[in-house]
């Protein structure tokens, strides 16, 4: 009697036990299902790789972005699908499936067609219940059009910059740099390269910076006046500031700023008559 019941309780244990384990096994399957309806309808390009680098799961935008078909890359190699993928990918790769994480917010993606694209990725690995790396995940994000918006934005940029710091040559030796609006550390840079430049093109004797356009100086634009007319005079050429305001010429005062060797004129028209005066003297007077 009492080694059936014995019994009867063994089999109840083992039916609990088969019981826990059949609920177990089902919700794994559900987490499994969840996962892999998460990734394959997530908006973004996401893979999931074994350690040999075989497609496990993979998002429909990453089939979309990298040209593949539906159902045709679950358990094929990545590699056995790009055969072309350069070795310093495959040696991300490796470092990931190692333990590392990389990423990189731009790098070229060269297609089939010949055409690149530019592609934004994130890499790090993935494990196991017991604690293994299993193989790595890979998000990767099309930048192409974020990038060329980026460029078109530099270049306008660097045009504005270029068409606000405008170089006119008015007569022989002689160019004019009228400025218009705020006088940034950007902006100098670009005037000093750009007036050094047509110094040199046009072997100027003079540069006539024009300031009437410029609302206030303040130190920085102030010295970066400075900088721009000691670089033009380090070409042997004359400096002449044109268009001071009395308002700037108290500023300037009272930041103790040292104009010497810097001829100031009261506006563009009296610089260029200055210039033109000593342009002719300088003719008229003979060789020794």
């Amino acid at each position: 009697m009492a080694e059936n019941l014995q019994l009867r309780q063994r089999i109840r244990e083992l039916e609990q036990v088969e019981k826990e384990r059949d609920h177990f096994q089902a919700a794994l399957r559900r987490s499994e299902e969840n996962v892999r309806l998460f990734v394959t309808y997530t908006p973004g390009a996401v893979a999931m790789f074994d350690r040999d680098m075989r497609y496990i799961l993979a998002s429909r935008q990453w089939q979309v972005d990298f040209g593949l078909k539906d159902g045709e890359i679950i358990g094929r190699s990545h590699y056995e699908i790009f055969p072309d993928i350069p070795e310093h990918w495959r040696a991300v790769h490796r470092r990931c499936l190692a333990g590392a994480s990389e990423s990189n917010d731009e790098e070229p993606f060269p297609r089939s067609d010949g055409s690149v694209d530019w592609v934004s990725w994130k890499i790090f690995p993935w494990h196991t219940t017991s604690g293994e790396i299993g193989g790595i995940m890979l998000f990767t994000e099309v930048v192409t059009k974020r990038k060329q918006l980026e460029d078109a934005l530099r270049m306008q940029a660097k045009t504005l910059l270029e068409l606000s710091t405008p170089i006119v040559p008015i007569s022989q030796g002689v160019l004019v740099l009228p400025l218009v609006g705020v006088l940034d550390a950007a902006r100098a840079e670009q005037m000093m390269e750009s007036l050094l430049g047509k110094v040199v093109e046009r072997q100027a004797r003079v540069a006539i910076i024009d300031v009437t356009g410029v609302p206030r100086i303040d130190a920085g634009s102030a010295s970066a006046l400075l900088q721009v007319a000691r670089a033009v005079r380090l070409l042997g050429a004359q400096v002449i500031l044109t268009g001071i305001r009395p308002e700037v010429s108290r500023a300037i005062v009272g930041l103790d700023i040292e104009l010497a060797g810097i001829v100031t004129r009261r506006d563009l028209q009296s610089g260029i008559a200055f210039a033109t005066a000593a342009g002719s003297a300088a003719a008229a007077t003979p060789p020794p």
